[in-house]
């Protein structure tokens, strides 16, 4: 018979563990996140209310996190500017 190890004898399984949370972090690149942005902009186009307003946020956020990055290209800033501006038209203009 072969002894199975404690599963509760380390702290990987715990999501506050400092080891825990560098495995696991989910890291996007600067181009993803620019699609991302331009996505969920489209998404926000195609719906309306609720659904738009959260496409919006969402592609804001993203639009954000390409401006601010440090390897981001001209080109990249200026598409991100652009979703920028569209997502926050969208959420200002929500109900």
């Amino acid at each position: 018979m072969s002894a199975h190890p404690d599963p509760w004898a380390s702290t990987d399984h715990d999501p506050l563990s400092t080891a825990a949370v560098l495995h696991h972090q989910a890291s996007i690149t600067t181009s993803h996140a620019l699609a991302l942005a331009r996505a969920d902009v489209h998404d926000a186009v195609a719906n309306d209310g609720h659904r738009r307003r959260q496409y919006a946020l969402s592609a804001r956020d993203y639009a954000a996190a390409v401006l601010l990055a440090p390897d981001a290209t001209p080109s990249q800033r200026e598409l991100a500017g652009y979703y920028l501006t569209d997502a926050e038209v969208f959420i200002a203009n929500s109900p």
